[in-house]
C-alpha cells in the first residue's frame, strides 16, 4: 500500500513561516520578462538571468530591458538611456509606473497580482518608454 506523505509544516516550532518551495513565489522575475516579451509580440524575446532573479527583454531596438528587484523591493525595468535613440525624452508613463535612475519601476508590484497582470503592466511600461506599440510603430 502506498502511503501519502504528510504535508510539510508551514510554521516551525518558533512560529516562523516556512512555505514549501514554489509555494510563496510561484514564478520568478525571469518568468515576468518572458511573459512580457510574449505580450509585446513578434520580434521580442526574453532571456533568463542567473537563478531566474533577473530577466532581459530584447526587441527591435538597440536597447534591451532588464527586469530586476532593487534593494527596496521594487520590480524594476532597467535600460541604458545612452544606447536608446528615438525614444521619447519624457515618456508618458502609464499609471502605476514611475521613473528611477536606471529606468522605470512598477509601483507597489507584488507576486500577489499574478504573472499575467505584472506582464501586462511591464509591457505597457516598455511601450511607453519606447514610444511605440507592439508592432514597433510609433504610438
Amino acid at each position: 500500500m502506498n502511503a501519502i506523505a504528510p504535508e510539510p509544516p508551514q510554521y516551525d516550532e518558533k512560529g516562523h513561516y516556512i512555505p514549501a518551495p514554489g509555494e510563496e513565489y510561484p514564478f520568478s522575475i525571469s518568468d515576468i520578462a518572458r511573459a512580457t516579451a510574449r505580450l509585446l509580440g513578434a520580434g521580442w524575446t526574453a532571456e533568463s538571468g542567473h537563478w531566474g532573479t533577473t530577466g532581459s527583454v530584447s526587441g527591435p531596438f538597440r536597447a534591451s530591458f532588464t527586469f530586476l528587484v532593487d534593494d527596496e523591493g521594487d520590480l524594476c525595468i532597467a535600460y541604458d538611456e545612452l544606447v536608446v535613440d528615438e525614444f521619447p525624452e519624457t515618456p508618458e508613463l502609464p499609471d502605476g509606473v514611475d521613473e528611477y535612475d536606471d529606468g522605470v519601476f512598477l509601483e507597489d508590484a507584488s507576486a500577489a497580482e499574478g504573472l499575467d497582470a505584472l506582464a501586462a503592466r511591464s509591457a505597457a511600461a516598455i511601450r511607453a518608454v519606447t514610444g511605440r506599440d507592439t508592432e514597433g510603430e510609433q504610438a
